[in-house]
């Protein structure tokens, strides 16, 4: 089996990229959910302890101007931090704090070519604001997830 291939569901003479295998799983979903059946395709696809992660997710920035990779990479790398501060805000239920760090990552992400992140943080900006300590966790959670996905590359 090639290398950058993995088989599909129980069927190794079907090979398809890992980065495909999560949008092949959604548009299956989708389609079963339309036509009324109830079916999961981890059946068809791998078991949830495979699943890889969704595409990764460049910066509109560097597509525009790669000369830009250096302040990019040092945003991105400094997510952790902002991250880990949102998590001891969570801990210590204080949303202002999470509100405010929330919204910085808002206003940033945007700037450094990754709107979805910016989606993201404004929803969690939201939540703060709501004072739902669960749904602020989830929120992080998800946050945190889609900040996993983030690459610096100008493709």
């Amino acid at each position: 089996m090639p290398q950058d291939t993995v088989p599909l569901g129980d069927s190794p003479d079907v090979l398809i990229p890992p980065y495909q295998t999560r949008s092949l799983e959604v548009t299956m979903n989708r389609e079963h959910a339309t036509r009324g059946r109830n079916h999961s395709t981890t059946d068809i696809l791998m078991t949830d302890e495979q699943q890889l992660p969704e595409e990764p997710i460049g910066s509109e920035l560097l597509r525009d101007d790669p000369s830009f990779a250096d302040i990019v990479l040092q945003f991105v790398d400094g997510l952790g931090d902002r991250l880990a501060k949102m998590e001891e805000a969570i801990a210590a239920a204080d949303f202002e704090a999470l509100r405010r760090v929330a919204h910085q990552l808002k206003g940033s992400g945007g700037g450094y070519g990754y709107p979805a992140l910016s989606e993201q943080a404004a929803d969690l900006e939201k939540r703060a604001r709501a004072r739902v300590l669960d749904e602020c966790a989830e929120a992080l959670d998800d946050l945190r997830k889609l900040c996993d996905r983030l690459v610096v590359d100008p493709q």
